[in-house]
């Protein structure tokens, strides 16, 4: 892989933390090793800045909230002289970086100016989230008019595929967004660079696992956890069919224990799911984990045996691909998976678990029943996801193509 010595990179972001998985992990990293001078400015919850251990200079801003209501606080934050995106934008006009790789919606309102600087940098934006259908999926099932969502998502996705004229690339991490950026910036300048496994982050971890290959041994084997659900939960991603499915479980699997590890949101959520657990004797067979630094995941993907994705079919998640599925795989843990978008596609392709209804709870329970007493099944099923991501889904493809794509911006200057 090309050295990027004397190349000065700065990645930002409004809406992911410091060591997100993505920014952080796989790209700020990997090209600091590579001999790149990396730079890490971001919108957080507590203003900061220094190095860390694996030396990326970082720069928190706080994060202003004005309102409670998502439209005028968002009106308030454009009409404010002084805010954090100037901030931004002022301090990256003064590191004077070769590369601007920014990752949230928002932060299109400086993309272009930061391209028009005059020392002509390249900038890149990570179109990660189908931003438009968010909105259309989320705020119009509260207080919110469906029609003036409506017309807000639009007027949002036809500005934010105009900004992406001005830049050298447009990436996402799944081909559904990819392609609409296309449509308006062309074919070579929309990328895709799938959000796969990072082996290296943990190879420790993976030097362990193996499928179980012998059956006698099933389904013990050492795991602590019989389900895992792990990243953010909410409603839309199947919060009460899960615990659904488990009450549903727990006559015929007094044993039966599960894991769900992660934020849960919004916060009564989390309130209003420990009543449930609490209200149908569930104590000992749920544990419910706040967010882990990624990094340490894996240890919690080694001692389960299924992971759960059970995604209600909303516009929005129909559209998006959880990196949970590729990390779920890699440690050896069949899917029981929702039966749409890429969740359904890639489950049915390697045939690295089942695919169920996610509203249909009987659906459910047989699903994780079957791979939890069909030992042929599941040590197969196992099997073909952990080879599927040594042959395919690792992000070391992936990152050769983002130093690819930086050379070829780098070149063009």
């Amino acid at each position: 892989m090309d050295s990027f010595k004397g190349v000065k990179i700065c990645f930002l972001a409004d809406k992911h933390d410091l060591y997100d998985d993505r920014i952080y992990w796989k790209m700020a990293v990997p090209m600091k090793r590579l001999g790149a001078e990396v730079y890490y400015y971001s919108i957080g919850p507590e203003a900061d800045e220094g190095t860390t251990e694996e030396g990326i200079v970082f720069r928190v801003w706080k994060l202003k909230t004005f309102s409670k209501n998502p439209f005028v606080n968002f009106a308030i934050k454009r009409l404010n002289p002084s805010n954090n995106y100037k901030k931004l934008y002022d301090a990256c006009a003064v590191l004077k970086a070769d590369i601007y790789h920014f990752h949230d919606l928002w932060l299109n309102r400086i993309g272009p100016r930061l391209k028009a600087l005059p020392h002509r940098p390249a900038v890149f934006y990570d179109a990660r989230e189908p931003y438009s259908e968010d909105y259309r999926s989320f705020l119009s099932r509260g207080r919110f008019s469906t029609v003036i969502v409506d017309v807000f998502a639009s007027r949002v996705d036809r500005w934010e595929k105009k900004i992406a004229l001005s830049y050298d690339r447009v990436i996402a991490n799944e081909s559904n967004v990819r392609n609409e950026f296309a449509k308006v910036i062309g074919e070579e300048r929309a990328v895709v660079l799938y959000n796969y496994l990072d082996r290296d982050l943990f190879a420790g971890d993976l030097e362990e696992v193996k499928a179980p290959t012998d059956s006698s041994k099933f389904p013990d084997g050492g795991k602590k956890y019989d389900l895992l659900y792990c990243g953010l939960l909410n409603e839309q991603r199947g919060a009460w069919n899960l615990l659904e499915a488990v009450r549903a479980l727990k006559p015929a699997m007094p044993e039966l224990k599960v894991l769900l590890l992660g934020k849960i949101q919004p916060p009564e959520l989390r309130g209003a799911m420990q009543k449930f657990i609490l209200n149908h004797d569930l104590q000992n067979t749920i544990e419910m984990k706040s967010q882990v630094p990624y990094e340490q995941v894996g240890k919690f993907y080694k001692e389960s045996r299924v992971g759960l994705l059970l995604w209600q079919p909303i516009r929005s998640l129909k559209i998006k691909m959880p990196i949970k599925l590729f990390e779920y795989m890699a440690f050896g843990l069949p899917v029981i998976g929702s039966n749409f978008g890429h969740i359904a596609e890639l489950i049915r392709k390697e045939s690295c678990g089942l695919v169920v209804d996610p509203g249909n709870l009987e659906e459910v329970v047989r699903a994780i029943e079957s791979l939890l007493q069909k030992k042929n099944m599941y040590t197969a099923m196992s099997n073909k996801g952990i080879e599927a991501t040594l042959r395919e889904y690792n992000w070391q493809k992936e990152l050769d193509r983002l130093c690819n794509y930086y050379k070829i911006a780098l070149d063009e200057r």
